[in-house]
């Protein structure tokens, strides 16, 4: 009778610490992921279209056409006075009119990668580090000047 006593007693000591020690490690396993989210909340934003003349012998040849989409700290972004989206596209604008290796005739020769990454960088450095995390080019495409609508 007292070996099943203490039978008993043991494999409740057991069963209760065994539970004590699984929901202590999910929480601090929780709490390790969290820490690896980090504290940054990025959200994809997309950018309007703009159009870049495209000139050549002093005449207006078209149009390249680039649309992109960005991941943007969202609590950083609040603190600008201004949305990070203007910064985007001036840079993206200033680069492409300014890219004397921008072939409109073979534009999937031209360094969108490149491109995309040159924009990231620039614009971590002026706004603050790790605003921006991506930016991705969704449509990058010419139309000459003919086609433009009026």
């Amino acid at each position: 009778m007292m070996k099943m006593l203490i039978l008993a007693v043991w494999a409740s000591a057991i069963t209760a610490l065994s539970s004590y020690a699984v929901s202590a490690w999910r929480v601090s396993h929780a709490a390790v992921e969290q820490s690896q989210v980090g504290e940054r909340e990025y959200e994809y934003r997309k950018t309007r279209v703009i159009n870049v003349p495209i000139i050549g012998d002093g005449a207006l040849l078209g149009y390249v056409l680039v649309q992109m989409v960005y991941a943007v700290d969202v609590k950083a972004a609040e603190k600008l006075s201004v949305n990070p989206e203007a910064f985007v596209l001036d840079y993206a604008f200033r680069t492409l009119y300014g890219d004397p290796s921008l072939d409109f005739r073979h534009l999937d020769k031209y360094d969108i990668t490149g491109f995309a990454k040159q924009i990231s960088v620039a614009m971590n450095e002026k706004l603050g580090a790790g605003l921006i995390r991506d930016v991705l080019v969704q449509d990058f495409s010419y139309m000459p000047k003919d086609q433009a609508p009026r």
